[in-house]
């Protein structure tokens, strides 16, 4: 039987099955850069999107917080100016007030009383402090004030009688306020149906 050396046979395909293994396995690797390298731009790209998406976004709300704080300095300015019309709208309606309130002291005084002091109060109370002939004389001036569309709820909180000489005196001190000119316009017939002088 003749004698086969089959060793260099198979050291070749020794070799050879190692360069396919090396083969595949540089194939293999390659692919696997490729990949990463792929999956790389793709992130790069998706975070660079993201980035400049960010950007926008951030210098869109600082606009929009500029105009806010725009918006809010114009609702400061507005209040404020609403409320200096409000005070002119108060000034120019109490504008005559002052006119027809010594208008009223006149035309409510009857003979006989003489008024020496008047003041009146941030809340509106008017005091009125006068001397009288007698006390008839007050409550005839009270009437007067009751009756009056611009002046209402005389209270009589002192009054005090006494000789001067062989003359008798009231002196006497009665609180009022001012009406309202919505409710003077409101109450005006019924208190000139009372006697009332408009």
């Amino acid at each position: 039987m003749p004698h086969i050396n089959l060793l260099p046979h198979r050291e070749q395909e020794r070799q050879a099955r190692q360069q396919r293994f090396n083969r595949i396995l540089a194939g293999v690797f390659l692919i696997s850069i490729l990949l990463v390298v792929l999956i790389y731009i793709q992130v790069s790209g998706l975070v660079s999107d993201q980035t400049a998406r960010n950007r926008y976004l951030t210098s869109q709300i600082q606009r929009i917080t500029a105009q806010i704080g725009q918006v809010n300095h114009l609702r400061a300015v507005r209040t404020h100016l609403l409320d200096r019309i409000k005070i002119i709208e108060r000034l120019q309606s109490q504008r005559s007030v002052p006119a027809h309130l010594f208008d009223q002291l006149i035309r409510t005084i009857p003979s006989g009383v003489y008024l020496i002091s008047l003041s009146q109060q941030p809340n509106g109370i008017i005091t009125l402090r006068g001397v009288a002939q007698s006390p008839a004389k007050v409550s005839s001036y009270m009437r007067h004030i009751a009756d009056s569309p611009w002046l209402a709820d005389p209270q009589l909180s002192i009054v005090r009688t006494h000789s001067v000489g062989p003359l008798r005196r009231s002196d006497f001190t009665v609180q009022t306020h001012l009406i309202d000119k919505r409710a003077r316009q409101k109450h005006l017939p019924h208190r000139t149906s009372r006697g009332g002088r408009p």
